[in-house]
Order: structure tokens, then C-alpha cells, then sequence
């Protein structure tokens, strides 16, 4: 399994992760994507950093919510010599 922790992600959900993460306060882009701040993931899903008026909130996105996501990997380099 790939790890997560302290990763962006941009976050494929299904329309029930959608109206879920609604009803929770989250304010979902019309985007088929969500890009969120992953801080860790476990077997229930994956922890999101979120930033409300009253200061920063962790909120859990359940993988059965979860169709897909896209991980940035950034720049690859290659350190010392290549055979």
C-alpha cells in the first residue's frame, strides 16, 4: 500500500461521499475532484486537514466514499552514480 501521510491528494468521491462531506460542512467544488491536505490514512479511510473560522479540523474520508485519487509525486532524482 502506498503511504500517505502528509501527501496532497486530489480525491475522486462518489455522489454519497459527496452529499456526506456536505452534510458535514465541507464546501465541494462542482470539480470531479477534492483536493485535500492527507495527514494519515488508516483502515477506515483517510484523515484531511480542513481549515473552519474556529482553526483547523481533521476530518475522516471513509474509503467506501472514495472511487479514486490522484497523487502528485513530484520531481524524480537520482542521487550518485548510475550503472
Amino acid at each position: 500500500m502506498m503511504k500517505l501521510d502528509e501527501r496532497a491528494a486530489v480525491v475522486h468521491l462518489s455522489d454519497e461521499g459527496r452529499r456526506v462531506l456536505q452534510q458535514a460542512g465541507v464546501d465541494v467544488p462542482n470539480t470531479p475532484g477534492v483536493s485535500f491536505d492527507v495527514k494519515e490514512s488508516d483502515e477506515q479511510g483517510v484523515w484531511v486537514r480542513l481549515e473552519y473560522q474556529d482553526g483547523p479540523h481533521m476530518l475522516l474520508v471513509r474509503w467506501n466514499y472514495i472511487l479514486a485519487m490522484d497523487i502528485p509525486l513530484g520531481a524524480i532524482v537520482i542521487e550518485g552514480t548510475v550503472n
